[in-house]
């Protein structure tokens, strides 16, 4: 089991499969390639080796397994959150309808208007597609105040066209069905491969933190020789025990020998390589999911370029399916648009508003009626 320079072999291994993604490796979903030790195979299956992880076949890429890796819950966050606290608004030739639409108000009778936008994006993030269904109309044939409910996934079923056909176990019809589709195939589709190996990173740094011995040889001091089945089924015991455990048992006739000193950077380095590629597979800006950049620093920039940038960046790529869908003739009368008002993240500070309407009093381009609609303050007609 001794290797000459493992620890060296490994840190160079991991470095080169970072930054090759295309090489074949641990989160591949194909079958595992046959090896003969653990150093002869691919770097991140080194470490699972080490840490008694070494078979990641069996871990499932959900929704779940996802949001346990910080880099996606937080990406998570900023994205639905941010989206979810948005107004939803109409607008005909580029000025609010002269009625606003009830559902857009509150789209489900159960929950408020934020609830169902964030959690229509949370699912547009992880998944291809998701759907409004339309239970109830108004007068006009419009979608009622309240009258329609997201659905989810595992309350919907499909034709052998990937056609949604029933929903709650219920038939629907096609007029009734607001499809969202999400600008790619999604976080659980498009990012299986990375999400794999940063839960198996993830968990073997867990380990390490528990049990910080990198590898070790079983030294066998007993006067009967083993033969290969024992062997084997003396390493694999030991791999269950560390990866069950974090710590393995041995007799008297077995001497536990660390190899090689301690390295803690390795995995360290090696999950710092993997939240960049996380936050890249997420489209999500490094500093907005707190993953710093090697060689950057984070300047200070005022929270309104901030928020422009995050728009510009990530919010916009969720943002469209949404507003793109709601303006189509089956849900917005021809003409009118809709649209999410950004106006709770990009509005400028107090001094900036007031230097603002200074400006266009003196030039004449506002008055104070236009003030007043900007400030939520009513006007003086009003309060007289």
């Amino acid at each position: 089991m001794d290797k000459p320079g493992l620890m060296t072999r490994l840190r160079a291994a991991i470095a080169r499969e970072l930054a090759n993604p295309g090489t074949p490796g641990l989160g591949g979903t194909g079958a595992r390639a046959s090896i003969a030790t653990p150093w002869e195979s691919d770097p991140l299956n080194i470490v699972g080796e080490l840490y008694g992880l070494a078979d990641s076949s069996n871990i499932q890429i959900t929704r779940k397994t996802a949001m346990s890796l910080d880099v996606v819950a937080k990406g998570r966050r900023v994205l639905a959150t941010n989206i979810g606290r948005m107004q939803l608004v109409t607008r005909k030739a580029g000025r609010p309808a002269p009625v606003a639409m009830g559902y857009l108000q509150q789209p489900e009778a159960d929950r408020p208007v934020e609830a169902t936008l964030t959690w229509t994006v949370d699912a547009l993030l992880f998944y291809p597609r998701t759907w409004w269904i339309v239970q109830r109309r108004d007068a006009y044939g419009w979608p009622a105040r309240g009258g329609v409910k997201l659905l989810d996934r595992k309350d919907a079923e499909f034709d052998n066209d990937g056609k949604l056909v029933r929903a709650w176990g219920k038939p629907v019809e096609p007029r009734d069905v607001i499809q969202f589709d999400s600008p790619d195939g999604g976080l659980l589709h498009d990012g299986q491969r990375t999400l794999r190996r940063a839960i198996v990173l993830d968990r073997a740094a867990s380990l390490a933190e528990e049990n910080p011995v990198p590898s070790v040889d079983l030294h066998y001091t007993g006067n009967q020789q083993l033969d290969e089945a024992q062997i084997g089924d003396l390493l694999a015991s030991w791999r269950r025990a560390r990866a069950k455990h974090g710590a393995g048992f041995s007799d008297k006739t077995i001497e536990v020998k660390a190899l090689g000193i301690q390295d803690s950077q390795l995995l360290i380095d090696a999950q710092k390589r993997m939240d960049l590629k996380l936050a890249r597979a997420l489209g999500i800006p490094a500093w907005a999911a707190d993953v710093a950049l090697e060689g950057s620093t984070l300047n200070y920039q005022n929270r309104q370029s901030r928020a422009w940038e995050l728009i510009d960046l990530f919010l916009s790529t969720y943002m469209t399916p949404i507003t793109s869908r709601l303006s189509m003739a089956d849900t917005t009368p021809i003409g009118w648009t809709t649209d999410l008002d950004i106006d709770s993240l990009t509005r400028p500070d107090m001094k900036t508003r007031f230097e603002t309407y200074e400006i266009g009093m003196r030039g004449g381009f506002i008055d104070q009626s236009f003030i007043d609609a900007q400030e939520g303050q009513p006007t003086k007609e009003l309060t007289a």
